[in-house]
């Protein structure tokens, strides 16, 4: 995320907001939300009375890990992410914390690498009981350690097939797999009545993942063709050769799955060359750089599908609620913020369920408080109470069901198509998954 992360210095009081430096890693903080923000001023270090983040303790508060792209491809999503996150914080603790202990967000940014994902695991740890905030790359690296650890994990962005047949031992996934965007992307690529299509993808786990299932969708069961299929790797400031290679074959559509940071320059040689071919983007490029890059372009020239929320939801109106009063501004929207606060909501919840922070406890409660049979919960307090009521529950969150498979991926996820209108993205439509596509 390209933006320095906020420290908030002020005392940890019922009904205030602390911000403190995560022990002596670069890149963490904790932070944790009882009451209605303030603008906090931002600051770089500490007050000097902060002290490290310890251990996981039966006494002290519950610390949550929040492992994000802070800085690099994911970054624009690092801001409303972090924002959905201590929402659900605020919530959390102004509703009695879990199990009467207050709950404390250690922030970390993972660099949207693969390798910055482990370095801040590594950071983080030792002082967390549980951990959300984690996208594609990261959750593929850390699989096998998440488990060696028994550290209980929501992934609410990873889309990565490697989750498939792999999660729902100590990570779940609460947002639509790669595997559900590539069908739908191929889906919506025969619905225009397109028969010719180009790939021009990133070689990253996320951006790779859903081309893959678009490529094997839309020859095995669309019949269509691929004209030409264009990797490359990121980091360059030019893929003018890669554009036009990909666009050499006069395919009708090009899927570029790609991260921001290498799909705003691929988007710009593609207005300056005069290409008239339409843009199937991945979720990675259905951000506001884009649509404000692309505002030039004709309506409908660029769009994708992308997970969306259950806006008409008691979940959503709480999260909304919650959003205004602990970021202090309505949610944007699209930004995997309500998939944030719900994995929070999900793990305290589970805690509270399982009656213990101790991991493998928790791993066996998520499934259970996500699932039926159970009383419908839409939010924390909700459950809380249900679940002091010796009711099993089955919490339904603001980006909509949060039931998982064995698996632990999203069974339902909700889908629209969004375009490009007037350099902002709008939704076109809800779509719902053709049976016929799947794999």
């Amino acid at each position: 995320m390209k933006r320095t992360i906020l420290a908030l210095s002020a005392a940890l009081l019922l009904g205030g907001i602390a911000i403190s430096c995560g022990s002596d890693d670069e890149g963490s903080t904790t932070a944790t939300t009882a009451a209605p923000a303030t603008t906090a001023a931002p600051a770089t270090t500490a007050a000097p009375a902060t002290t490290a983040a310890e251990a996981p303790s039966s006494e002290g508060p519950i610390k949550f890990g929040f492992l994000n792209g802070l800085s690099g491809d994911y970054s624009s999503w690092g801001p409303p992410s972090q924002d959905g996150a201590e929402a659900a914080i605020g919530v959390i603790n102004a509703s009695g914390g879990i199990l009467g202990r207050q709950v404390e967000l250690v922030i970390q940014d993972n660099l949207s690498t693969a390798e910055g994902a482990v370095t801040g695991y590594n950071r983080i740890r030792s002082d967390i009981d549980a951990m959300g905030g984690v996208e594609s790359d990261g959750a593929v690296a850390l699989l096998e350690r998440l488990q060696e650890d028994e550290m209980p994990t929501m992934c609410p962005a990873c889309g990565t097939t490697e989750l498939d047949t792999k999660g729902g031992n100590y990570i779940f996934r609460i947002t639509a797999s790669d595997t559900t965007n590539g069908i739908v992307s191929a889906q919506l690529a025969r619905d225009l009545g397109f028969t010719r299509v180009a790939l021009l993808v990133q070689q990253t786990e996320g951006a790779e993942s859903p081309a893959n299932v678009f490529e094997e969708v839309w020859e095995t069961k669309v019949g269509g063709e691929i004209t030409n299929d264009v990797r490359f790797a990121p980091g360059r400031e030019s893929y003018q050769s890669e554009v036009e290679q990909a666009l050499s074959g006069n395919p009708e559509a090009v899927y570029v799955g790609a991260g921001f940071e290498a799909g705003l320059p691929i988007l710009r040689e593609y207005i300056n060359a005069g290409f008239e071919a339409v843009l199937l983007v991945s979720p990675d490029m259905i951000i506001p750089e884009v649509a404000e890059a692309a505002a030039s372009l004709p309506t409908g020239r660029v769009l994708g599908a992308v997970a969306t929320d259950d806006f008409d939801s008691p979940a959503y109106t709480a999260f909304k609620d919650a959003h205004n009063t602990y970021a202090g501004k309505p949610p944007p929207g699209g930004f995997y913020e309500t998939n944030q606060y719900d994995q929070y909501v999900a793990l305290a919840l589970a805690i509270t369920a399982a009656g213990t922070t101790e991991g493998s406890a928790v791993n066996e409660q998520i499934p259970r408080v996500l699932n039926a049979p159970g009383t419908e919960v839409y939010t924390y307090e909700e459950g809380v109470a249900a679940l002091e009521a010796g009711d099993d529950i089955n919490f339904q969150g603001s980006s909509g069901s949060l039931d998982v498979n064995q698996y632990g991926n999203l069974v339902s996820p909700t889908m629209s198509v969004r375009h490009i209108v007037d350099g902002k993205y709008t939704e076109r439509e809800v779509i719902n998954v053709d049976p016929a596509l799947n794999l």
